[in-house]
């Protein structure tokens, strides 16, 4: 891929630039201004004080006329050798305390206003993945996702901050330099060693670039590999108990070095291309230093004003040398402001409807599907035609195999997804007329895999709404059975999780989720596998509260024992994709052979555990 050209990376980062740099005005305008106090002492200011100040201090050259006569004016004649002794020394701490303070504060004052900017960069960033649709998670890895927040993230606050920094400091120090020279090469006469050694200094300008177009190549590689490295890490520690029981520890570390080795072999690279901008300026500059000193020896000048241009050569070529790394930079933070862009920009798949039908008053619950066809993959069709209407209150079992569409079906009622066609209803209201907010408040979820926080028990329950009273989250508790562990717990209802409620059993974990709904007492109830975690026995002993809990509430039940299915009112049965059949328990054992048959292996199943 071929580096950008300055206007299009200008392009690139113009909008973030403006949305998360121009809060910082204040400190950057201050930091820009210190920058060009800091540059005018180092690029001018040491030249000047190595050709005219440290030969008047040892008495080899006199004070320029006018600063001549102000001492005489001043200073009585017996203390006037002193004086001008004093008042030429003192311009050397001067000028260096000046450069120095100005330097502190433009670094400081930059910084602080690029994490500033970085910190609201992150939050926008974590907050617009929590928006997007599953749709997009479900196209990218949670290693991308987490390099994207993390990695790209402090690269760009890193480039940021460096760029920032040396796009003020160094340009104004060479501008300063080469002032220098220009009044250096004009009072001397030199002005043909000048040309020459900015003829030279031309020659810096096609490395930097082609350095540049290498970097972002391996640049683009290396993040590809720490994607996989992520993504590897993630997914080994998230399956702990299928790797040791396989025993494939081996197999993933030898996996994951595979990966690392891939991932360092291209940041090796990309090092040996950013190193390379060094030498390749020194040499440039070394070839000007030997111009200048055949040049000054040839005509005549003396030790002082060539240490002082060579000096300010220095201050020429140093600039050069860090911007051609601030350049490379530039184009490396491209690329991860590209891929950062790619979320704050991305397109919402279920977007926030222009103009809100609000569910007000008492939502009854009311659900029907209208016609839906919906697919993951297109060509693929999950949901084929699906309608069916639930009234308010009833209770709706849904059996079928594996990937008949169970679990797409919710997903739907709680809009993880929009369908490809029809309509999903609740009180007569499409599911994309109603807002983010009003949706959810409206529709509670126990889901197979209850995610708990870390964070106490107590607090974890009052999730489920979070203005609740302690006495409201505790009676929610003793519903779900939660008080008969919770107890037991060091510390109670605040004993404090690890993370993904680690510390808790599995049981234990979705009884505080179950707790939630309770506390949520939402009209519409989803109960994905909300008992799978619990035994038979342990399942029974909440049975009346999952009674309680569904009673006077639309509820949808994805239950693999029909035991859980015995409250259901009314029983749906997928298969591919459709709907075919829908009635009782009775009617379905009766008329449906799909029914008949999950069933009885059901049953099989049980009286062989009870045996």
């Amino acid at each position: 891929m071929s580096s950008p050209d300055k206007k299009s990376m200008w392009k690139a980062f113009q909008p973030m630039l403006r949305r998360y740099m121009k809060p910082q005005a204040g400190l950057i305008a201050s930091g820009i201004f210190s920058g060009a106090v800091a540059a005018a002492a180092a690029g001018f200011g040491l030249p000047f004080m190595i050709q005219h100040v440290f030969p008047l201090v040892f008495g080899e050259s006199e004070m320029p006329p006018m600063v001549q006569r102000w001492v005489q004016e001043m200073m009585p004649e017996t203390y006037r050798d002193d004086a001008i002794l004093w008042i030429a020394a003192l311009i050397i701490p001067f000028v260096m305390t000046l450069r120095g303070v100005a330097t502190y504060l433009n670094a400081f004052l930059l910084t602080k206003a690029g994490m500033r900017a970085l910190s609201a960069l992150r939050g926008d960033l974590f907050a617009r993945l929590q928006w997007l649709s599953f749709s997009y998670h479900d196209r990218n890895s949670r290693g991308s996702v987490m390099t994207m927040v993390i990695q790209y993230t402090q690269m760009v606050q890193q480039g940021m901050i460096s760029v920032m920094n040396d796009l003020v400091i160094q340009p104004l120090t060479l501008v300063a330099a080469v002032a220098y020279l220009v009044y250096a090469a004009v009072s001397s006469n030199e002005s043909a060693m000048l040309l020459g050694n900015l003829i030279i200094s031309a020659a810096c300008v096609p490395v930097v670039r082609m350095v540049g177009k290498r970097m972002v190549k391996q640049m683009r590689s290396a993040l590809a590999g720490m994607n996989v490295i992520t993504a590897t890490v993630e997914e080994t520690l998230s399956a702990q108990r299928e790797v040791r029981a396989f025993n494939l520890e081996k197999h993933q570390s030898d996996l994951l070095c595979r990966h690392i080795q891939h991932f360092n072999n291209m940041l090796i690279r990309m090092a040996a291309w950013r190193q390379s901008v060094t030498p390749a300026v020194e040499m440039v500059c070394a070839l000007a230093l030997a111009y200048s000193l055949y040049r000054g020896c040839s005509d005549g000048l003396t030790l002082e004003q060539f240490t002082a241009i060579a000096t300010a050569f220095y201050f020429c070529y140093d600039p050069i040398k860090r911007l051609g790394a601030v350049f490379n930079q530039a184009q490396l933070m491209q690329v991860a402001v590209a891929g950062i862009e790619e979320v704050l920009y991305a397109k919402d798949e279920t977007p926030e409807p222009e103009n809100p039908v609000v569910l007000s008053g008492a939502v009854k619950g009311d659900v029907s599907f209208e016609h839906v066809n919906f697919e993951y993959v297109k060509g693929n069709p999950v949901l084929k035609d699906i309608n069916v209407s639930v009234p308010a209150g009833q209770i709706v079992g849904l059996v079928g195999p594996s990937g008949s569409g169970k679990t797409t079906f919710i997903n739907l009622i709680c809009r993880f997804y929009d369908p490809v066609s029809g309509a999903i209803r609740i009180d007569g209201v499409d599911v994309k007329d109603i807002t983010r907010e009003d949706r959810t408040r409206n529709i509670g979820l126990v889901s197979q895999f209850s995610a708990l926080f870390h964070d106490s028990v107590f607090e974890n329950i009052r999730l489920g709404r979070p203005g609740a009273s302690d006495a409201e989250v505790k009676a929610a508790a003793e519903m779900a059975r939660v008080d008969e562990f919770a107890e037991s717990l060091p510390g109670g209802y605040g004993y404090m999780m690890g993370e993904s409620g680690s510390g808790l059993s599995g049981g234990q974990r979705q009884r505080v989720s179950i707790a939630r709904a309770f506390l949520k007492n939402a009209p519409v109830l989803i109960l994905d596998e909300a008992t799978s975690a619990l035994d038979m026995r342990s399942e029974a002993a909440i049975q009346d509260a999952l009674d309680e809990l569904t009673r006077g509430h639309t509820t949808f039940i994805i239950a693999h024992r029909f035991s859980t299915l015995r409250m259901a009112q009314r029983i749906l049965v997928f298969e591919s994709g459709r709907i075919i059949a829908d009635g009782s328990h009775r009617e379905l054992y009766e008329n449906c052979v799909l029914y008949h048959c999950l069933y009885d292996e059901q049953v099989r199943q049980e009286q062989e555990v009870i045996e």
